[in-house]
This record gives C-alpha cells, sequence and structure tokens, in this order.
C-alpha cells in the first residue's frame, strides 16, 4: 500500500509528500523515505495547526477584567475555615459561616460564573467589591455593595433581604450574571432565569466586583469561572476565564485526523480477529516497496499526533469540549474504536497528560450525572454512565480509574445513586397525592388508585438506570484482567472499598443508600455465575485464617492479639501448624511488629468510628486472579460493615419524612373532627371558627401534598418491594453466618463486631423504617426468618464467649426489639422452648453486677397487659396534661403498646419454680435495687423541691431531672416485675427456705410502705413536684407508681382474701400479718388510692386529689372493686391483730431497724440484733454489723443454731 495514499486519507489531498514512492532496492533509501514522510507530516501538522489559529491567550487584556488568567478562589480572601480543592474551585464550609472570593474582578462589562451545589442547604451566591467586611454571621449580600442569592431561603440579599428565586437543590448549576453596562444583577437556575435580582447597582471608579460565595458549615460547591465550558452560557456575557481559542483550533484539527488513525488501525485490528486467512494478510500487508507493514506505520503516524494532542487534553476546558463528545462518538455499540482510542493514548501519552484527561472526564461526568432533572426520565445520567461503563470495559482504565479516581471525593456512590427528580418533575408525574386516612376520608382515598400507579412509573423509569449503575459495578469487579505484573480490578476495588467505607460513615449522605443496593445485586449477579452454591454466608474459618484482612477491627470476643494466645492450640489444630496466622502469630514478639502496633494504637485515637482506624493499608496488592469464592465473599464482608456504618442512617431518616406526614395526617384528621363539631352549633362565633378550622385544614393539605410526593418517591426508590427484599436478603446472610459460626466453638469470638451490629441494624431497618411503608408481610418468608434471627438472639443472650462490651449491649437492645414487636414477639414464641427457657434462664439471674435495667425491661414488656391498671401505651395522667408534648427519644423505656407474652410469663414461672435458690437471690437484687432506685428518685425529689421553696429563681439542670425521671421510670419497672412475679407464682414466699422468704417478705412490705407513705402524703416533696408540673419530669405522677404498688398488693393478698371470703378470719394469715405489722404501714395511704383523704386539709392547700375513679378508661370497675375489696380485707384483719407495736425506748429493741425486738447473737462477736436485720444481711455479706469480724455462727436467745458458717471458714482456709 502507498506512503500517501495513507497519509492523505488520514491529513488530507493538501500534504504535500515528496518523492516517497520512488524506488530503489538500498536498504537504507527505504528507511529514509519512510522517516522522510514521517518528518514531512510533521511539519505539515505543525504548520496547518498555526495557519488561521486563533491568537493565543498569553495575557488576558480584556476590557473591564482585572487579575491574573487561570481565575480561582483566593484563599487569602477567606473569613471562616474552609476545605478547598487543589484546584482551588470547590468548597466545604468547616465553619458556622465563611465567606471567600475569586482572584479576579470586574468593573465593566457584562460577566458570569456558575457554581454546581455540593448540597442544598445555607449559602449565599454573589457579588461584592473589595472593600466590603464580612464576619462569622455575615457574608455575600449581607452588606451595601455585596448581592447574593440563596435558594436555600429562597431569597436574595443585598442589606436587606427580599423574597426571590425558587429552592434549589443538590446537584443545581447556579448562574450568576453581572451586566455592569446597565446596572444589573440576575441569577440562573439550571439554565432558567429567576428574574432581576437587583438594579442600578453601584459603578463607576472604585467599584469592581469579585465572585463571591458564602457558606454555612458542611455546605459545599464546585465554582466554574471558565476553565470548562459553561453548562449554560449566557448570550452576550463572557465568562471570567477567557477561553482558550487557540488550543481549541488546534484540538479540533489533531482529533479529526486522530480518528481517521484509530478507524483505519480499528478495522485491520478487527480482520486481524476475524480469521486466520484475514490474520495473515494483514500481518504481511507492507508499504509499497518497504519491509515496514502498514499497522506499524499508522503507529508512527498515531505518535505524530498524540504528541501534539497531549498538552492539550491537560486542559480541562479541552478535554470537556473536544475530548468527551470525541470518545462519546467512538463508544458506539458494536465498535471497538473507543478501546483502540485509549490503547494509543495508554501508548504515546504521558502519563500526567493523561491523568489529567481522565480526571477531568470523570469530573465532568460526575457533574453532568448529578444534575437535577425536571422530568423524571433519567436519559442524560444514562448517556453519561454509559460512556463512563465503557471507559471502564478498557482493563488499563478502567484499573487507573479504580486506583486513582472513582473511590476520590465519593465518587463512586455518587454514580450509583439515582437523584429524585426536581420539584417540578414529581408535580408533572405524581399529579394526584393519596394518604393512609382513618377513618377513610373519601376526597383522599380518591386519589390512591392514581398515586399508586405515579409511584410504579416512577419504579420503571428508575430501573433502567439501576440496572446500567450494577452493569457497571460488574465491570469494576472484573476478576479477568490480571497477570503476574497486575492484579485484577476486582483485588483494587476490594482494598479501595474497604478504605473508602470508615471514611464514608463520618458523613453518610443518602447516596449511600442507592449504593448498597446496587453492590448487593451485583454480588449475587457474580455469585450465582462464579460460585453458585446456596445458601450464601461468610463461612467461620474466614474469620480466623487471614484470608479476609481484619486488622483494626474489634471481635466479639474481645482483642484479637488476646484471642489467638487464648486459642492458640484450636487454631492450629483447625488451620495447622505452617498456616501463614499462625506463623505471623510467633511473629508477634518481633520489635518491628511491637513498634508498628505502637503506631496503630496512636492512630486509633483520631479514628472515626468507635476506635476504628483508617490508617491506608500499606501491603502491596496480590496479583494473578483472586480466588472468586474469598474474593466475592470479602466483597460480602464490606457490604456488610458499609450497611452497619453508613447505609443504616440514610435509611433511617427517610423514614422521618413518613412520620412527620403522620403527624400532620393525625392533625389534619382532629381539625376536621373539630369542624363538624362547630357546624352543628349556631352561635355567632362559630363561623369565625369555621373559617379559621378551614385555613388550617388548607394549610395542612398543602403541606401534605408535597410530602406525599417526595414519600411517592421514597416508595418506589428507597422503600420498594425489591429494595426491601434485598435487605430481607442480607439479614438472613448474617443470621446464618452467626448460627454457623456459633457451631465452631470458641472460634465464635473471632466473628467480627460488625456482624451482631449490621443484624441489629437490618432488623430496625425492616420493622421499624421501611415497614409500614412496605410491610413485612410481602417479605415470602419473613417469619421463618425473623424465627431464625429470634433463635439466635435467645441462645446468645449472656453467651461467655461475648466479651465485647458494645456487642453485649447490641444483643440485648435487639432482643427487646423483638419483645416489644407483636410480629417479633410471635418469632420469639415460636423458637424451640429449650431456647426460650434459655433466655428467660438468663433474664431471671441475680441484678448483682450485671447490666439489669435493659433486662428488666424485657421482662416488662412479658407482663405489660396484664398488670393491675397496666394496659396503657402512655401513663393516663400524660393524655390529661395540658401544654406542649414533650419530644420522646428512641430508647428501650420509651412508651409502647401492650403485648403481654403469656408463654413467656409461664416460662418465668417454670424458671423460678425451678431452683429455689437463684429465685431467692433475684428476689433479694429485686429488692435491693427498688430500694435504691427509690430513694435515689426521692432524694432527688427533696432536692427539687427544696431548691422550687426558696425565693430566688433557682435553675435546675436539664440532666438532673432527666435523671430523676429514670429513677422513676426504673422503680416503675422494678416493681412490676415483682407483680409478675408475685402473680404466676403466688406462694413465692412459701417455697423459699423459711427465714429467707420471711426476711423476703418483710422486706418487700416495707418498702410497699415506704412508696406508699412517700407517694400518698399531700404534703410530701413529691405531691409538690407533680404540682409544678416540670417539663424534663412529665413522667413523674402518681398513677403509674400507685398502679404499680397496687397490683402487688392484690397479688400478695390474693389467697387470703379468697380464703376470708370462704370462712371468718379467726386468725390473720401470715402475710397480711406480715404487711400490718409492719412499723410504717398506714391505713391511710391505701384509702388515698380511691380519694378517701379521711383526714381533710384544714389549711386549705393546693392538694392534687387522686383517685383510681377517676380513671375510667384505664382502670376497670373488676378492678376498682379489688382495691375496695383489699382496703375492706385489711380494716378488718387490722380490727382482730393485736396491737404489737414496740416503744422506741425499749432497751431490748434491734439497733439496726429500731423497728423489731433482739432475737439473735452473732458469734464469736455476740453483737444483737432483730431476726430480719441479720437474715437480710446474710444475703450480702457474712461480716458483722458493728465490728466487721466474720460471722461464725447466728443462735437465737435459746441458743438454737440458726446459721452455721464454721465449715464454710474452715474450707476456704
Amino acid at each position: 500500500m502507498e506512503i500517501d495514499e495513507i497519509v492523505r486519507d488520514i491529513f488530507g489531498s493538501d500534504i504535500l509528500l515528496e518523492s516517497t514512492d520512488r524506488k530503489s532496492g538500498n536498504e537504507s533509501e527505504k528507511s529514509s523515505r519512510v522517516a522522510h514522510s514521517l518528518d514531512l507530516t510533521n511539519r505539515y501538522i505543525e504548520s496547518a495547526l498555526l495557519k488561521d489559529a486563533p491568537e493565543k491567550n498569553v495575557e488576558d487584556k480584556r476590557i473591564g477584567r482585572i487579575g491574573p488568567n487561570v481565575v480561582r478562589f483566593d484563599i487569602t480572601s477567606r473569613l471562616g475555615l474552609f476545605s478547598i480543592s487543589p484546584d482551588k474551585l470547590t468548597l466545604n464550609g468547616r465553619s458556622n459561616f465563611s465567606t471567600m472570593r475569586a482572584n479576579t474582578a470586574v468593573y465593566q462589562g457584562k460577566w458570569m460564573y456558575e457554581v454546581q451545589l455540593g448540597t442544598k442547604g445555607l449559602m449565599q451566591i454573589g457579588w461584592s467589591t473589595v472593600n466590603c467586611t464580612f464576619t462569622q454571621e455575615s457574608g455575600v449580600g449581607d452588606t451595601i455593595n455585596s448581592y447574593a442569592y440563596d435558594g436555600n431561603r429562597v431569597r436574595k440579599w443585598n442589606a436587606a433581604t427580599f423574597t426571590y428565586g425558587e429552592p434549589w437543590h443538590t446537584g443545581d448549576i447556579i448562574g450568576c450574571a453581572l451586566d455592569l453596562d446597565n446596572g444589573n444583577v440576575d441569577f440562573y437556575r439550571n439554565g432558567r432565569c429567576l428574574g432581576r435580582a437587583f438594579e442600578n447597582i453601584s459603578m463607576g471608579a472604585g467599584f469592581a466586583y469579585f465572585p463571591t460565595v458564602s457558606l454555612a458549615l458542611k455546605e459545599g460547591l464546585t465554582a466554574n469561572f471558565g476553565s470548562t465550558p459553561m453548562h449554560y452560557p449566557l448570550e452576550g456575557y463572557e465568562p471570567l476565564q477567557a477561553i482558550p481559542k487557540q488550543e481549541i483550533h488546534q484540538a479540533v484539527l489533531l482529533f479529526k485526523w486522530f480518528l481517521k488513525i484509530t478507524e483505519q488501525i480499528d478495522t485491520r485490528q478487527n480482520m486481524n480477529k476475524e480469521s486466520d486467512i484475514s490474520k495473515e494478510i494483514i500481518h504481511k500487508e507492507k508499504l509499497h516497496n518497504e519491509d515496514m507493514n502498514v499497522q506499524t506505520y499508522l503507529m508512527c503516524l498515531s505518535n505524530c499526533v498524540l504528541k501534539h494532542i497531549g498538552p492539550l487534553v491537560s486542559m480541562p476546558y479541552v478535554t470537556e469540549y473536544i475530548v468527551v463528545p470525541f470518545i462519546r462518538h467512538l463508544s458506539k455499540p458494536e465498535t471497538s474504536l473507543l478501546s483502540t482510542c485509549l490503547d494509543l493514548l495508554w501508548t504515546f501519552l504521558e502519563e500526567h497528560e493523561l491523568r489529567i484527561c481522565l480526571e477531568t472526564i470523570v469530573v465532568f461526568l460526575l457533574s453532568a450525572f448529578r444534575h437535577v432533572s425536571y422530568l423524571v426520565e433519567y436519559s442524560d445520567q444514562c448517556k453519561n454512565l454509559l460512556l463512563l461503563t465503557k471507559l471502564c470495559q478498557h482493563v488499563s482504565t478502567r484499573q487507573y480509574l479504580l486506583q486513582h479516581l472513582l473511590f476520590d471525593q465519593v465518587r463512586l456512590p455518587n454514580f450509583l445513586n439515582v437523584k429524585p427528580p426536581d420539584k417540578k418533575g414529581l408535580i408533572d408525574i405524581v399529579s394526584n397525592v393519596w394518604w393512609e386516612t382513618d377513618p377513610v376520608d373519601l376526597t383522599v382515598e380518591a386519589n390512591k388508585k392514581s398515586y399508586l400507579e405515579a409511584c410504579q412509573q416512577i419504579k420503571t423509569t428508575i430501573s433502567e438506570l439501576e440496572t446500567l449503575q450494577v452493569q457497571f459495578l460488574i465491570i469494576l469487579l472484573d476478576n479477568s484482567d490480571g497477570n503476574e505484573k497486575r492484579p485484577t480490578s476486582r483485588t483494587i476495588f476490594l482494598r479501595k472499598f474497604k478504605r473508602f467505607v470508615p471514611i464514608a460513615s463520618s458523613n453518610p449522605a443518602p447516596i449511600t443508600l442507592c449504593c448498597i443496593y446496587r453492590l448487593l445485586i451485583a454480588f449475587k449477579i457474580l455469585w450465582d455465575a462464579e460460585v453458585g452454591t446456596s445458601p450464601v454466608y461468610v463461612p467461620p474459618r474466614v474469620f480466623y485464617d487471614g484470608s479476609i484482612d481484619y486488622s483494626r477491627i474489634e471481635r466479639l470476643g474481645g482483642l484479637v492479639s488476646h484471642l489467638n494466645k487464648m486459642h492458640r492450640g484450636e487454631l492450629i489444630q483447625l488451620l495447622g501448624s505452617e498456616h501463614q496466622t499462625i506463623v505471623t502469630m510467633d511473629q508477634t514478639q518481633d520489635t518491628s511488629h511491637s513498634y508498628r502496633m505502637a503506631l496503630v494504637r496512636v492512630n486509633n485515637m483520631n479514628s472515626l468510628d468507635q476506635g476504628r482506624s483508617i490508617i491506608l493499608d500499606t501491603t502491596s496488592l496480590p496479583m494473578n486472579t483472586a480466588d472468586p469464592t474469598t474474593s466475592l465473599l470479602e466483597l460480602l464482608d464490606s457490604i456488610i460493615l458499609f450497611y452497619h456504618l453508613v447505609a443504616k442512617k440514610p435509611l433511617a431518616k427517610a423514614a422521618l419524612l413518613r412520620n412527620s406526614m403522620l403527624e400532620y395526617i393525625s392533625a389534619n384528621q382532629n381539625i376536621k373532627i373539630r369542624l363538624e363539631e362547630v357546624k352543628q352549633k349556631e352561635k355567632l362565633e362559630s363561623v369565625s371558627i369555621e373559617q379559621e378550622l378551614l385555613r388550617s385544614i388548607n394549610v395542612f393539605n398543602a403541606k401534605l401534598i408535597e410530602q406525599g410526593r417526595h414519600m411517592a418517591w421514597i416508595r418506589a426508590a428507597v422503600y420498594s418491594k425489591e429494595k426491601q427484599s434485598q435487605l430481607a436478603w442480607l439479614l438472613k446472610v448474617i443470621t446464618l453466618t452467626l448460627t454457623n459460626a456459633s457451631l465452631e466453638g470458641n472460634m465464635f469470638s473471632f466473628v467480627p463486631d460488625f456482624y451482631i451490629e449490621a443484624l441489629a441494624d437490618l432488623c430496625v431497618g425492616l420493622r421499624n423504617h421501611m415497614h409500614p411503608t412496605a410491610r413485612i408481610e410481602q417479605i415470602p418468608d419473613y417469619q421463618q426468618m425473623f424465627l431464625n434471627t429470634a433463635k439466635f438472639l435467645c441462645d446468645h443472650f449472656m453467651d461467655s464467649r461475648i466479651v465485647n462490651v458494645d456487642s453485649k449491649s447490641t444483643l440485648l437492645l435487639t432482643l427487646a426489639g423483638f419483645v416489644f414487636n407483636p410480629l417479633t414477639l410471635e418469632a420469639m414464641e415460636s423458637v424451640p422452648e429449650e431456647s426460650r427457657i434459655k433466655l428467660v434462664t438468663n433474664l431471671l439471674k441475680s441484678y448483682e453486677n450485671r447490666a439489669w435495667a435493659e433486662s428488666n425491661w424485657i421482662l416488662v414488656r412479658f407482663w405489660q397487659g396484664n398488670g393491675f391498671a397496666f394496659r396503657y401505651e402512655r401513663s393516663p395522667h400524660l393524655l390529661k396534661r395540658v401544654g406542649p408534648k414533650s419530644y420522646q427519644q428512641e430508647s428501650i423505656s420509651q412508651p409502647r403498646k401492650p403485648c403481654p407474652s403469656i408463654v413467656y410469663q409461664g416460662h418465668v414461672r417454670d424458671v423460678l419454680l425451678k431452683n429455689l435458690q437463684d429465685t431467692t437471690a433475684l428476689l433479694n437484687s429485686l429488692l435491693n435495687l427498688l430500694n435504691w432506685t427509690f430513694s435515689e428518685f426521692i432524694g432527688m425529689v427533696q432536692e427539687i423541691h427544696n431548691v422550687s421553696s426558696r425565693p430566688e429563681r433557682v435553675f435546675i439542670e436539664s440532666r438532673q431531672l432527666k435523671i430523676c425521671a429514670t429513677c422513676f421510670d426504673l422503680t416503675i419497672s422494678l416493681l412490676r416485675v415483682l407483680e409478675m412475679i408475685i402473680t404466676v407464682i403466688p406462694d413465692i414466699f412459701n417455697n423459699s427456705p423459711q427465714s429467707f422468704s420471711e426476711n423476703l417478705l418483710f422486706r418487700l412490705c416495707q418498702l410497699l410502705c415506704q412508696i406508699l407513705n412517700r407517694i400518698s402524703s399531700q404534703t410530701s416533696c413529691f405531691q409538690h413536684v407533680v404540682l409544678l408540673e416540670i417539663p424534663d419530669l412529665e413522667s413523674v405522677d402518681h398513677y403509674p407508681i400507685l398502679a404499680a404498688v397496687t397490683g402487688i398488693l392484690l397479688a400478695l393478698l390474693n389467697d387470703d382474701m379468697i380464703n376470708s371470703k370462704s370462712k371468718p378470719i379467726a386468725e390473720v394469715p401470715r402475710i397480711t400479718q406480715t404487711l400490718l405489722i409492719e412499723p410504717s404501714f398506714q391505713m391511710s395511704t391505701l384509702y388515698f388510692l380511691l380519694g378517701d383523704l379521711k383526714v381533710e386539709d384544714k389549711q386549705g392547700r393546693n392538694i392534687k386529689r387522686f383517685s383510681f375513679s377517676n380513671y375510667k378508661n384505664d382502670v376497670t370497675e373488676e378492678e376498682i372493686e379489688k382495691v375496695k375489696g383489699m382496703i375492706e380485707y385489711l380494716d378488718e384483719c387490722r380490727a382482730i391483730l393485736p396491737n404489737s407495736k414496740i416503744s422506741s425506748d425499749n432497751g431490748d429493741i434491734c439497733t439496726i431497724c429500731y423497728a423489731q425486738p433482739i432475737a439473735v447473737t452473732f458469734k464469736p462477736c455476740n453483737h444483737q440484733t432483730c431476726r430480719i436485720c441479720i437474715d437480710r444481711h446474710l444475703l450480702n455479706s457474712r461480716s458483722c454489723f458493728f465490728c466487721k469480724v466474720t460471722i461464725e455462727k447466728v443462735i437465737d436467745l435459746s441458743s438454737n443454731v440458726l446459721h452455721d458458717f464454721s465449715n464454710e471458714i474452715t474450707s476456704s482456709k
């Protein structure tokens, strides 16, 4: 083939090639002809690039502009703290309100710049003069000669503020136009003019305007002053940075030639692949009378062109204006032109030139992808993602993007996100809004079909983009492109993703939720294709064999170094003594290793997530193809960690919109009910009230319509059935992983702690956040899923292998969440009886020396709904309270609907009866804690009473009030557990050993009487504080605590009262007698329960009368009758009981309690107390009250041995 034919085909007919086709047999002459043609080609290229080219912008001398050629933010002008990108075009606020100007000013002409919003919060964007002084509170627009637009508050600013424009969103392009010929300032949102913002601005001598932005904390934007083409150029306006016209002219020519070269090379490569015959023809095809083949000559021509292209593509403007359309043209389906082009670029361009070019392309595609769409169609997003996917199909490009770009500044999750449409787009697609109403509102219900169809339309529309995103991920996770010199793309992805997760946890944006969904689908596709086993779970061996890097990750059993030492023998047995993990373990004593660990500990202090370090893993990447199973398991492991640290937060945030909407629906319904009541009245003022109510309904409806449209997006894109099934699948994987790991004995301790955390997060996400928008019942096997999880929770509550404090707490809270929800409680009741008994046994262990509050709340939930007047969700006294409602934080003790479990109540009975010694220890700890919590509560109430009684104004800390309310709640919960125990085992105090039974009964009666005395007294500090109605003490009231105490008394006296009805009372029963002879017992405290004070307050003080009769919706007539019957019974018993009160000056009285006579003597010290005091003391200690000598024996006054500990003391010695 002739040289001139090839060259003219590429460069055109006007290129002159002198004597390149003359014949000669001399080898040197042949070589010189090729070299000569290349030399002439180079000369032609250089002359063509300069011919008719615009003048180069050595210095920007445009009239009306002052400043350097390259326009960027001037960091010397900043006020406040920013994080700034290397190119000084991207800013993020790091203080409350920060301001910065650009380095270029304008004083004449028409100028513009654009910013793309990284967030949608409080920002002011506009122009200011050099004389404007800004502060931490005032920014651009807050001074006389500065002008700004704020789309967050929808206002314009120039010293004063006025309504202007429309709300902006993340990804919006805001254009700022300054007309200094006419004195006008305009702003544009996504190319649409928002109207004239300012007119007749100050101009003339001394007035030059700088682009200026002010950002609130964590707000961000990227400015374009002309370094790249404007997204929405305005006719007549110039960018602040001059357009590189000469470079564009040259790039147009060069890429026209490069396209022709690429096409010719690609054609020959494709023919080369088609058949062996073609391959041979192409291989032998040479230049006419030359030894060089055509393919090699074309490569030489490529070099001639690309050496000029290299410097040009390092300019972002040229790359975006020329290169992006060029590669888009090459990326047409069914062609390999783009791959050939990239091969040539990687071959002939300098690395720094190609790096800048690729970065500019990715930044442009990201900017275009994040741009807000007015329509629900995502054609632009699909087009840009498809181009990025095409680029990533090229191995070298893909690996470079993974190594250096895609995980930088959270870019990859942005490409996996699906942004909701603009407000206008949502209005277009969701024309009719529906929400659930109870009772059904027919006007709203009429929109249901249309609304759900709109939700389905949104889901269908975004499905194409979601499919492309999954395909993009699968390409990035390619595992076939590794060799001896480079790792696979999957290996790079896994390393980068693991580093990215803790960084993303510091700022979990909504985009991360889409990321987790795409990752899960991509994983399942790859697993089915490469591994194919089912069900999917992470094998327990992975957690201790070192195949996945878990450095700086805490384990369930504690520190991994401690676990390695403790279970070294088992590890050797499982892995073998030659395994790398064992070898590494043996080297941990090396000085170098100790030094590295010290560095890790120091750096952990600055970690982003509860001690997790973000130190980069400096180990080299493994070369060649990664093991498919191991690599995919590592991906799954990272996905689980990613959900726990990052994705769960936006999932929970989406539920806030639904909860807010429910509040508006409830308020709207109440107003409509009120409106109907007003319409039935015929008073004159009813008309004005009716008008006001109608106005309120319209306001609520407008808000509900706006929220309903956003909720349609959440239904379709976030809480859809498909997304729910993905999270349900992940929950099954984690549950199966943990269950299998538990079967490995001590190796269960090596499981990373985030598996338990993710299990809890997924349970909450499916049960509380997605449900009821995506109902749990639509998961095909949801009952089995929750049953498996419930069984794991029951089996591993208080598991000795779980040492990590956070994991133990998480497990307990997750268990509580299952008990608190009817759907999951059903699963708890369906687990095997052995697991249920194991759970209850652990719950009923003595409360001493362990976290008991959460366990106690779980027991309360088993009982709530069956106790005396204990059917409420929130205490009835709160429903009667007038005033603002306090915010209820998410906690284990927050109000919940009653959901008693007869199954678990039965297990409580069986477990307590099975081991009386443990039962005694439990009751002892319950009474000790009840005494402590109520004493702490009353002590704090007394302090509040004293402070409020002072004449001067005193501030009480909110923290102190919350502690006081918490002690009150804990007291009630302990009382309710006692009520359950006494109810399910009526003869509990007859089953324990006699002495301890009497002691526990006496202490219980003593505590109940003390509580009644403190609560029922009309002059007590409790009564005073309740009447103050302090905001943080709303839960403190008579009803909840008196109902709990009454429930215990009724359960305690139930058998005695039943027996008294069958025959006359001749002798007071033991339990009743113990209550009545308690020195602090007063019948007046029981009269108080029904509002009968007996003694009237003669001073007429402000008192709050209490009676269960006032709570007709919460206390049944039957319960009232029970209380009346108990009071009558006790009055009758009291009448026949002899007076046994002891004088306080009696020398034989116990000096510990001053309530009972001395009855026992301690040996060897011979000190004496009453029987009750020593029995109670011996439950906790063996030392004498008075001298602290170890007690060996306790004898009564008749020298009978009651307790003998001499044998125990001897054996201990």
